[in-house]
């Protein structure tokens, strides 16, 4: 007589005994089960429309907000007013699950409510208010256009808007003298600053480029015809304004794309690294900040023969240098230098033929924030968009995109302007918009409740799949240990 203990996993063993005499079978090996594997067709991408009446919202606010911000000069009071109203009726539209989407981009919204409040030590208390309502209301575009459903949808109509603006100043515009350096006369298209043509066609260049990139990728032909079309106009609008600024940025926007186009498509270890080499050059970047800048600044006026001075900047920074010791801390309130009657204003606008007494600034971005908000002004705005760039990209390493790329192009087109021009802080100027569009793309956009269940689902039945074999129940499994009988085997 023979017996045998099975034992399973997590119960203590068992004797069974062995009728006959004979050995208990194995059982049967349970085989893993194949996991059929769906094949991906490849597709065009599609991105999820907020549409009306077959008329994509998000492409179409895009156009309608950045079009009056680029024709105010001829629109006046109008341009200022249809931006005012657009917003709150997109915010309307968007009304579906506008808080989450705003919940983690809420920081951004730190530097307009430091600008209201700078209205409690400001020189003008009236004009620091309007203007930093008009900021906050142009923050917001900013972050409602980064946070659209449809991003790609919002890239087409920041194209389309930039090239109508270039197309009008191309049959209408004019020039202007230039009367240092090469002489002659530069493109300036509608305005009579041939460097906010050139700041227009260049913002408008880089959304051109990623719009004719997405017409590759998606195989839209049509779109990929009106990208190219609209960069020829563009790049000779740029060419033609002479502006060594412009130019600069663009170089820098088109490394970018250049360099982070091919990176969506590589593994996220690969885009990881070199990511960071990225930013550790824009660190680099901001520690030796006086120095690149300096040599910018040379670069530009040696490569385009022009005044050493940049056309009086450098006398505009020795007296704001006195005024930022006058208010070092808090400055003198947002927007409170640059208004009539304020007797320095009106002696720099004199100086330099400003017959308008508006619309002029200190051509350089932290020389403007130290004189309107101080150095607590600069550490905070300084702070907020080393944070929003900080979780660019990340998010990029993460889950790029060809609109993320869009989106860093215009970022480092923007801050390779800061030495030069003032960047992101005027109020329903679309270059702000921009800025803040970008900072804000670091997050995620908004998402019907129908497209949140469906990427939960898909999401859950990937994850099913590729762990089945994790999640598969192991088989029991038998110890059979025999033992004889102590009297078999002796006679």
């Amino acid at each position: 007589m023979s017996s045998a203990w099975n034992s399973t996993p997590g119960e203590p063993p068992r004797i069974r005994r062995l009728r006959g005499g004979g050995e208990a079978e194995p059982p049967p090996a349970v085989r893993p089960h194949a996991i059929p594997v769906q094949e991906i067709a490849h597709t065009p991408h599609v991105e999820e429309a907020l549409a009306f009446a077959g008329v994509d919202i998000d492409g179409l606010f895009a156009v309608a907000l950045l079009t009056p911000m680029l024709f105010v000069g001829q629109l006046g009071s109008l341009g200022v007013a249809m931006v005012a109203g657009l917003v709150p009726l997109y915010l309307f539209l968007r009304r579906e699950g506008l808080f989450k989407v705003f919940l983690p981009r809420s920081f951004l919204l730190l530097i307009p409510a430091y600008a209201a409040f700078s209205v409690l030590w400001s020189t003008a208390t009236g004009e620091t208010l309007r203007y930093a309502v008009e900021l906050a209301i142009t923050v917001v575009a900013g972050l409602l256009l980064s946070s659209a459903r449809n991003q790609e949808a919002v890239v087409r109509g920041i194209s389309l808007a930039f090239l109508s603006y270039v197309v009008a100043s191309i049959f209408f515009g004019g020039y202007v003298g230039v009367g240092v350096g090469m002489g002659g006369e530069a493109f300036s298209g509608l305005s009579e600053s041939k460097n906010l043509l050139a700041d227009i066609a260049s913002t408008g260049l880089v959304a051109s480029a990623v719009v004719a990139l997405l017409a590759i990728q998606n195989r839209r032909w049509i779109w990929m015809a009106i990208g190219l079309v609209s960069i020829g106009l563009e790049l000779y609008s740029v060419i033609a304004a002479r502006s060594a600024g412009a130019l600069l940025g663009l170089g820098m926007a088109a490394l970018a794309i250049g360099g982070l186009t091919p990176l969506v498509y590589a593994g996220r270890t690969f885009r990881a690294t070199v990511t960071a080499m990225i930013g550790l050059c824009l660190v680099g970047l901001g520690v030796f900040y006086s120095t690149i800048a300096q040599a910018m600044i040379d670069f530009g006026t040696s490569l385009f023969d022009k005044d050493p001075t940049l056309t009086g900047r450098t006398y505009l920074w020795y007296r704001a240098a006195d005024l930022i010791r006058e208010h070092p801390v808090l400055g003198r309130g947002f927007y409170a230098f640059w208004i009539q009657g304020n007797i320095d204003a009106e002696g720099l606008w004199r100086y330099f033929g400003i017959d308008g007494r508006g619309g002029f600034t200190f051509h350089n971005t932290f020389v403007e924030i130290l004189v309107m908000l101080g150095w607590s002004g600069l550490v905070l705005i300084g702070a907020t968009v080393l944070v929003g760039v900080a979780f660019l990209i990340r998010r990029f390493v993460m889950r790029p995109t060809l609109t993320h790329v869009f989106w860093m192009g215009i970022l480092l087109y923007e801050l390779a302007r800061t030495p030069i021009e003032t960047v992101g802080v005027a109020p329903f100027y679309f270059s702000t918009a921009l800025v803040f569009g970008a900072l804000g793309a670091a997050f995620k956009r908004s998402r019907s409740r129908k497209r949140e269940r469906e990427e939960a689902m898909a999401d859950h039945e990937a994850w099913s799949a590729a762990n089945a074999w994790a999640m598969e129940r192991p088989a029991p499994v038998s110890l059979r240990l025999i033992r004889s009988d102590p009297g078999a085997g002796h006679g």
